[in-house]
């Protein structure tokens, strides 16, 4: 079997404005409604700002915590870069929350993962378009933050 290699790519942090929206529970959990007031980007790959304006439709499902993010990255040299992604977190409880904003969460205590798509019409930036990418987020006292991975 040919096992993928994982490349680094960036790191980035939003920062989320609260409190968040909940718009309460529904046929398929309690939908929250985070909206994103900008950020950092940084790494080999690109460098930048994560703009304000976007946001995450998250749905808490049982233990787990089901993101629908979307976010603009402009990267120091311009370019501008849309990224979505669905992800999961688990478990979601207060206490694991609050030890994550608080820097004490171990590892393993939190699953954290997303999938991020990129899509840019920069050609800089072109091979982010047809790159398959996964990411490790944390939960912090400002927002979240992932360390991004292109799968090779």
């Amino acid at each position: 079997m040919d096992a993928p290699n994982l490349e680094y790519l960036f790191s980035y942090s939003a920062d989320i404005d609260e409190p968040q929206q909940g718009v309460g529970g529904g046929p398929f959990g309690f939908r929250m409604i985070a909206l994103v007031t900008g950020g950092w980007v940084k790494g080999p790959r690109m460098n930048g700002e994560v703009l304000p304006g976007g946001g995450d439709w998250a749905l808490v499902d049982g233990d787990a915590l089901r993101l629908d993010a979307r976010i603009t990255i402009k990267t120091d040299d311009e370019a501008l870069i849309y990224l979505s992604y669905r992800g999961v977190i688990t478990p979601i409880d207060a206490e694991t929350i609050a030890k994550s904003m608080a820097g004490t969460l171990e590892p393993g205590e939190l699953y954290y993962r997303t999938t991020p798509i990129m899509e840019t019409g920069d050609e800089r930036y072109a091979w982010l378009n047809t790159t398959v990418a996964v990411a490790v987020g944390r939960i912090e006292a400002t927002g979240v933050s992932y360390d991004v991975f292109g799968v090779n």
